[in-house]
């Protein structure tokens, strides 16, 4: 064992690597450096050609082991995948929660508002018009709600990403452009489908019944 003084850190995504330069590493083992291995970029190979490369190499005697970069993104790639069913669950679970708050804030809304709608019909407006009335105010929460999401979603990302890196494996935080259509288009989807659902009740609104009085 021998001290070194750490000058800077960076992040390496899969595995663990000290970087020293050659005048350094000679300074503080105290003896010359002697290359042990080597890295090699090479052509971009199948993993046939990979194998029977490796197997040449360790048939020379002059090798001891041989790592491809390729296996070690094989294994972080198989890491992610055990992620993806959890990542689903997420997804599915969110998507119902948004559905159900929006439903209940609006069917809330509208049992609040019963008298305030009926007495509207009775004035003459037709259903579209009164569906419209309450789907404009909707359309206003929902971009709202899209748009604070996604600052929120990304400091919760990130949280649930660290929280699931371990000391070999550390997952970026990478969100593309896609990501941000598909959440954004499933909460105006739930919208759409919920305010199809108020049209239909507030088309059979007994309006007398409504504007009777409590007595």
């Amino acid at each position: 064992s021998f001290k070194v003084t750490i000058s800077h850190i960076t992040e390496n995504y899969l595995g663990n690597f000290l970087y020293l330069s050659k005048d350094y590493y000679q300074k503080a083992r105290g003896e010359d450096f002697v290359a042990n291995s080597y890295l090699l970029k090479s052509q971009d190979m199948s993993q046939t050609a990979e194998k029977k490369l490796a197997q040449q190499l360790l048939s020379s005697e002059q090798v001891t082991n041989t790592s491809f970069m390729s296996t070690q993104i094989d294994a972080q790639e198989h890491s992610m995948d055990n992620l993806d069913g959890i990542v689903w669950i997420f997804v599915v679970l969110s998507g119902l929660l948004a559905f159900i708050v929006l439903y209940n804030l609006t069917n809330i809304n509208v049992s609040e508002r019963l008298r305030e709608l009926s007495t509207i019909k009775v004035l003459g407006f037709y259903d579209r018009e009164v569906t419209s009335y309450i789907f404009r105010e909707n359309v206003v929460f929902t971009l709202l709600g899209i748009i604070c999401g996604y600052g929120l979603g990304i400091g919760l990302t990130k949280f649930i990403l660290d929280q699931a890196s371990m000391e070999s494996i550390i997952f970026p935080l990478v969100i593309r452009p896609g990501a941000y259509l598909i959440s954004g288009g499933l909460t105006i989807l739930f919208t759409v489908i919920v305010m199809a659902a108020t049209h239909f009740r507030l088309r059979h609104i007994n309006m007398i019944d409504a504007l009777k009085s409590n007595e």
